[in-house]
């Protein structure tokens, strides 16, 4: 996504902050799916699900303009939130798991960005 299509259209959240969402969301994903397949840690996939949904969820509230400033700080509040809990768990199993390690680092920046940028 470029910068200019989200400034011509008067949003003002940058557009490397709506790829990080993006990319990780799809990290998560992708972990809790290797998760679900090695079987058990269950509180981790169920994390790992919730930070890729409320990933998706700001990114589409954080890639447009909003009327209310405070929806989108919201957004922003709860995707991070929910990266840094999702980081956490599966930070302690990154050692073993490749996908987690990745996932790890994915929420843990993204959750970093989110807080810088919008005061998260």
């Amino acid at each position: 996504m470029s910068h200019h299509v989200l400034e011509a259209a008067g949003v003002s959240t940058p557009a490397t902050v709506v790829e990080k969402l993006h990319d990780a969301a799809r990290a998560s994903t992708a972990c809790a799916s290797a998760m679900v397949a090695s079987g058990g840690m269950e509180t981790e996939v169920l994390l790992a699900l919730d930070a890729a949904d409320l990933c998706t969820a700001a990114a589409s509230v954080l890639g447009r303009r909003t009327g209310d400033k405070a929806v989108g700080e919201a957004a922003a509040t709860a995707a991070a939130l929910a990266c840094e809990a999702s980081s956490a768990a599966c930070g302690a199993h990154a050692d073993h798991h490749e996908h987690c390690r990745l996932h790890a680092e994915v929420t843990r920046e993204t959750a970093q960005l989110l807080r810088e940028h919008a005061g998260a």
